[in-house]
C-alpha cells in the first residue's frame, strides 16, 4: 500500500498541501526541474512521518499536518530591514535569505574573497551541473528523511558555494535567514550547497531571525562537500519569537582524508525545533566535532537526531549535546555512532546531558553504537537530572545567594559547549544567557 493511500485524514490534508506546491514548482521554468521530480517520488517513496516512525516518535506531528501553508514568496525588506541580523564580525561577509529565497541583493559579499563563488543555486547548474547533479542524487538516494527530501523537491532561490582548493576565508560568513511572513502561515524552504575543495578553510554561522509573522514551518537543508585537508567551522543559532512555528534544520556532511568538520548548534527551542545531522566520514583521517546546547522553558521543544557514519580507518568523531530545560519544556536526543567494517581504528564517542530546572520538564534519551568492525574505541553516554542539592548546600554556605548559586551551576553545566564558540559575539551572548538561565521567565 503506498504511503499517500495509507496516511490518516490529518496526513492526507498536508500532503493536498504539499502536492499543490509542487504543482507550482513545477510550473517554473527552472533547470533543477528533473532533479525536484526525483525528489519529489523520494518524498512520495517515504511518506510523511507519523507517531510510530521511530525517529519522530517524541515530536507532535499531528499539530503540524492541521496547518495550512501556502507557498513562501520572496519579500520586499530593504537592507536596513536586514542589518540588525546580521553579526558583527560578518557585517560584509553574510548570505541573506528572505522566506527561503537567497538575496543576493541584500547579502554583503565585500569581504568574501573573490575566488569564492557564491550564486543562486539554478544558476550554478550552468557551471558545476556535473558536480552538483553527481551530489544531488547521490545525498537523495541516502536520504532518509522526509522534510530533508520534500525541501529538495520544492526548494527555490537555494545558494550555492564553492571553495577552490587552497583557499582559506579569514572572515567567518553569515547565512541570514529573514522570516517576514506577517500574519500568513508559510511553508519556508532555504537550501544550501557548500564545496570545499582541498586545502581550504571556511568558518560559517546560520541564523534565524523573524522580521515579522509568527506561525511558520521552516525546512533548511545544508549539503556540505569537504574535500581532503579542508577544515568547516559551522555554528546553527534560532531566535524563535512565536509559539507556532515549526522549525526543521536538516545538515549533510561528506568529508574525505585529513578533513574536519566543527559544529556547534545553540537553539532557544520553539513549538517544535528538530536538528538532523548525517554525517559519513569517507576518508582516512577524517574528523567530526558535533556539539549543541539547547535551552528551552515554557512549552517549547527541541529534538536532536544524530548518525555518524564511520566509513573509512583511523577516523574521530565526537557527540556533546547538552539540553537545559525549565516550565514545561520537552527535548529528546537520538543518536547513533555507525563503524563500519572497513573502519578498522575508528575513535568515537557521544555524550548527551540533560539538565531539568522544573518538575515538568521531560527529556528523552537514545544514544547508540552501531560497530561491525572489531579495533574500535567507541563508547556513548546519557544523563538526565536536577541540580545537585549538595552542591547547592555548599555553595550557600560559602556565601552566596541561592539565585546566583543556581545560575552559577547551569552555566558550569554548559560551560564546555559555550566555550567552544568561536564568535566573540556569539559566545558573549550565551555565556550571558546560561548565566541568567533561571532568571528568564
Amino acid at each position: 500500500m503506498s504511503s499517500e493511500i495509507a496516511a490518516t485524514e490529518p496526513q492526507q490534508d498536508f500532503l493536498n498541501i504539499l502536492r499543490m506546491h509542487f504543482q507550482l514548482v513545477l510550473a517554473i521554468d527552472d533547470s533543477m526541474q528533473t532533479s525536484k521530480l526525483k525528489a519529489w517520488d523520494q518524498f512520495l517513496k517515504m511518506g510523511l512521518p507519523h507517531n510510530k516512525t521511530e525517529v519522530y516518535r517524541y515530536i507532535h506531528l499531528r499539530r503540524l499536518f492541521g496547518q495550512k501553508y501556502i507557498p513562501s514568496a520572496p519579500s520586499t525588506l530593504k537592507p536596513e530591514d536586514v542589518a540588525p541580523f546580521i553579526l558583527p564580525e560578518c557585517q560584509r561577509s553574510a548570505l541573506v535569505f528572505v522566506n527561503g529565497h537567497f538575496q543576493p541583493h541584500l547579502s554583503r559579499l565585500e569581504s568574501i574573497p573573490k575566488r569564492l563563488v557564491v550564486t543562486q543555486l539554478h544558476d550554478a547548474i550552468a557551471t558545476y551541473g556535473t558536480f552538483l547533479n553527481n551530489q544531488w542524487n547521490k545525498s537523495l538516494q541516502e536520504e532518509t528523511d522526509a522534510f530533508a527530501a520534500l525541501n529538495a523537491a520544492l526548494h527555490r532561490d537555494g545558494a550555492f558555494l564553492y571553495l577552490p582548493p587552497n583557499t582559506v576565508v579569514e572572515t567567518p560568513i553569515q547565512l541570514v535567514n529573514v522570516v517576514d511572513t506577517a500574519e500568513t502561515p508559510m511553508l519556508l524552504l532555504p537550501r544550501i550547497h557548500l564545496f570545499v575543495g582541498a586545502n581550504s578553510e571556511v568558518t560559517l554561522v546560520s541564523s534565524t531571525d523573524h522580521f515579522s509573522g509568527s506561525a511558520h514551518c521552516l525546512s533548511l537543508v545544508t549539503e556540505m562537500s569537504i574535500e581532503e585537508n579542508a577544515h568547516v567551522k559551522y555554528m546553527q543559532t534560532a531566535t524563535h519569537n512565536g509559539t507556532d512555528i515549526w522549525h526543521f534544520d536538516a545538515l549533510r556532511a561528506s568529508l574525505k582524508q585529513n578533513s574536519t568538520l566543527r559544529t556547534i548548534n545553540m537553539t532557544e527551542g520553539s513549538a517544535t525545533t528538530r536538528y538532523d545531522y548525517r554525517v559519513a566520514l569517507i576518508g582516512q583521517n577524517a574528523e567530526a566535532l558535533l556539539n549543541g546546547l539547547s535551552m528551552i522553558n515554557e512549552k517549547r521543544e527541541a529534538h536532536t537526531h544524530v548518525l555518524v557514519d564511520h566509513q573509512a580507518p583511523n577516523c574521530r568523531s565526537m557527540q556533546l549535546f547538552k539540553t537545559i530545560l525549565n516550565g514545561f519544556a520537552r527535548s529528546s536526543f537520538e543518536g547513533k555512532i555507525l563503524v563500519r567494517q572497513a573502519a578498522q581504528k575508528t575513535d568515537a564517542f557521544q555524550r548527551n546531558n540533560n539538565l531539568l530546572l522544573s518538575d515538568n520538564a521531560h527529556a528523552d534519551s537514545k544514544p547508540n553504537l552501531e560497530i561491525f568492525a572489531d579495533d574500535v574505541k567507541a563508547s556513548h553516554g546519557a544523563t538526565i537530572g536536577q541540580l545537585d542539592a549538595d552542591q547547592l548546600f555548599y555553595m550557600r554556605t560559602r556565601g552566596f545567594p541561592e539565585a546566583m548559586a543556581q545560575n552559577l551551576m547551569v552555566y558550569s553545566f554548559c560551560k564546555d559547549v559555550v566555550d567552544q564558540i568561536p564568535l566573540p559575539s556569539l559566545l558573549n551572548h550565551m555565556t550571558t544567557r546560561a548565566k541568567n538561565c533561571l532568571n528568564e521567565k
